[in-house]
């Protein structure tokens, strides 16, 4: 049996009395989580209230489950040197086409590289649009997930100053801070050594195929972008 005095609000509110008679049920406010672990603890022989206890926990641990989580889009790469900037450019499409859930935020990386690190650790899920040496044809668009994603972030990037992007997300996952999940959008650039060019044809045929991508794993997430009525074609 329980003796309850005054009602949860601290620890010392919590006394067990084997020989209290109990004439009614006692249906405790339950308003934080150490309380319920303090009832546990205290009412080992009282089944009704650690079931009622476990249940709370179980709630909670559902609504944690089903709370918005944070989704950032991020665009990598440097306008300023051609096809590097393919990243940006369909960031910036993504933005003028279409209206994001609030939780989800788009992010204009450009070319600040570890500078990123709070953007990387702050987020659940990361979408990340650049351009990737695959070793493949101009213009061609791949999507890679998890490790592989990671892998080709660290080692396929053009080399421009100031990009270093890898270091960022090194530092977050060694922190134990990095998105629970990570998918890259990259598409292979035909030139990004040329100061003050645009993208290459190849690669500027992709913008929208690259936007399209971000917008079908935004969906699959549940946080799924609506379409704007007017927008102007960035990267045109």
């Amino acid at each position: 049996m329980i003796h309850i005095n005054g009602g949860l609000s601290n620890y010392s509110d919590y006394s067990y009395s084997p020989t209290f008679p109990t004439t009614h049920n006692v249906t405790p406010r339950l308003h934080r989580i150490h309380e319920i672990g303090a009832i546990l603890r205290a009412t080992r022989d009282d089944g009704a209230v650690r079931a009622l206890a476990r249940r709370a926990l179980a709630g909670l641990a559902k609504r944690q489950v089903l709370a918005p989580q944070r989704v950032v889009v991020l665009g990598l790469g440097n306008v300023q040197w051609g096809d590097a900037g393919v990243g940006v450019l369909a960031l910036e499409r993504l933005k003028a086409a279409w209206q994001c859930p609030a939780q989800v935020e788009l992010v204009e990386g450009g070319s600040r590289g570890r500078a990123l690190l709070p953007v990387v650790a702050s987020t659940q899920r990361l979408i990340v649009l650049a351009a990737i040496d695959f070793g493949l044809a101009p213009g061609a668009l791949r999507v890679l997930t998890g490790d592989a994603a990671a892998e080709h972030l660290y080692t396929r990037r053009p080399s421009r100053p100031g990009m270093g992007f890898a270091d960022a997300l090194a530092c977050a996952q060694l922190s134990g801070r990095s998105p629970r999940e990570i998918v890259l959008i990259g598409v292979q650039p035909q030139g990004c050594d040329r100061y003050g060019a645009g993208l290459s044809s190849a690669v500027c045929a992709q913008l929208d195929a690259t936007v399209e991508a971000a917008r079908l794993w935004l969906r699959r997430w549940r946080v799924a972008p609506l379409p704007r009525l007017e927008h102007p074609n960035i990267g045109d």
